[in-house]
């Protein structure tokens, strides 16, 4: 095993760094480039698409009867995305549930990446890119009878696991500009210093049939911001010397509004909001480098409903606007992986929300937009397509085909 890790990082360090080799995104300071230029782009989300593609997702003949009709989904979902000028997709890139994996991942591994290669190729066809989120943190350490913190431990069955699967998918595609950015985990830090006691984890009915997990939560399943900062950094590097190619962001949303008191008083939690200037600190100090690229996510409404939160007062335009100017000094580009309007997408059914936010934005330097979400029956009152949103998938397109009109399929 030793000897293989040395000669995938030999490898990884003896390909040709990515601003040596075409198609490759970079950073240059708080800007992304590709080929010479500035590149900046307006995607969308698809949690579940290389699930229903597979079909292993685990309300599939809930929400769509049979396998092939998911997989059609996901396909048109795809290409939605190219007829309209949308520039990436991001997915929740995991086997999935305990039950999805024992379907396909575990059984048939070759069979797993076989269809993943697919999905790729697809995408690529279509100049269509991928934000592939890893997934891997805290891991599944209820399959193995394990502990949240079980992910610190080299010795675990849980870290073990975790290091394969993002071994496997990243040397896959390492050469592979389909890959726009790496993501680690879907908003990680909004876990931090939660205490875990007493309360429930996956339940029992998203494991194979047989399966036995411990289901309620102890106090050693909790991670703290310290530890969120270690598997940031750790995971980063992991995958840095696994891939020289492609950048790697985090797929956080933001700290919470009480994080300075919630890290202060674990576990034993007495609220107290942060002030702002508390708040942006914690945001710059939560995603740490290695990591390229700082992730947020927003939903918003103007004027928001006031309530004891560190940006009081302001709009949510005005709150993206100053956190990400603090962001952009801290010198990396900023990616707001998911963007949708408040309480939802269908309480603005217009889009012009997400249309103004657009045009608000697009002069402050955003290197990336991420619209949520894309073809998602999970979630109606959220999904959209370029039939339902017109506007927005307009508005988008057209950010397109300004930064990046040669990336666009034709």
């Amino acid at each position: 095993m030793r000897s293989l890790l040395c000669c995938t990082w030999l490898c990884a360090c003896c390909a040709a760094p990515a601003a040596d080799r075409p198609g490759f995104v970079t950073r240059q300071g708080a800007k992304l480039m590709l080929d010479g230029r500035e590149y900046r782009a307006v995607g969308v989300n698809v949690p579940h698409l290389h699930q229903i593609h597979n079909g292993t997702w685990f309300h599939l003949r809930e929400k769509y009867g049979t396998p092939e009709r998911a997989r059609a989904v996901a396909l048109e979902a795809i290409e939605d995305c190219a007829r309209n000028g949308l520039a990436f997709i991001r997915f929740f890139a995991s086997p999935g549930y305990p039950r999805d994996a024992a379907q396909l991942y575990e059984p048939d591994p070759a069979g797993y990446w076989r269809q993943m290669d697919e999905l790729f190729a697809f995408c690529r066809a279509r100049h269509v890119r991928l934000i592939p989120s890893l997934q891997t943190i805290p891991g599944p350490f209820q399959t193995f009878g394990e502990t949240g913190r079980a992910i610190l431990d080299p010795r675990s069955r849980t870290w073990a696991w975790v290091r394969r699967y993002v071994e496997q998918f990243v040397t896959r595609y390492r050469d592979d500009p389909t890959v726009l950015l790496w993501e680690l985990v879907n908003e990680g830090m909004l876990h931090a210093d939660v205490e875990m006691q007493g309360r429930k984890l996956l339940p029992k009915g998203v494991f194979p049939a047989g399966a036995e997990p411990r289901v309620d939560g102890t106090n050693d399943d909790s991670l703290h911001f310290g530890d969120y900062q270690r598997l940031y950094r750790e995971h980063a590097a992991l995958i840095k010397s696994l891939d020289p190619n492609h950048l790697v962001t985090s797929g956080d949303a933001q700290v919470r509004p009480e994080c300075t008191s919630r890290r202060g008083t674990f576990p034993n939690f007495r609220f107290r909001s942060d002030t702002w200037d508390e708040w942006v600190a914690n945001n710059l100090a939560a995603q740490p480098e290695p990591l390229d690229v700082f992730s947020y996510h927003f939903y918003g409404a103007d004027p928001p409903a006031e309530r004891n939160v560190p940006w009081k007062g302001k709009t949510t335009l005005e709150t993206m606007r100053e956190l990400f100017a603090a962001t952009q000094r801290n010198g990396r580009p900023i990616f707001v992986g998911e963007l949708g309007a408040s309480p939802n997408n269908r309480a603005d059914p217009a889009g012009k929300w997400l249309v103004k936010c657009l045009d608000a934005l697009e002069g402050e330097g955003v290197a990336l937009f991420a619209l949520w979400v894309w073809h998602f029956t999970w979630q109606p009152e959220f999904t959209m397509t370029s039939t339902t949103y017109p506007a927005v998938v307009k508005r988008a397109g057209e950010f397109n085909r300004k930064h990046i009109p040669e990336q666009l399929a034709p």
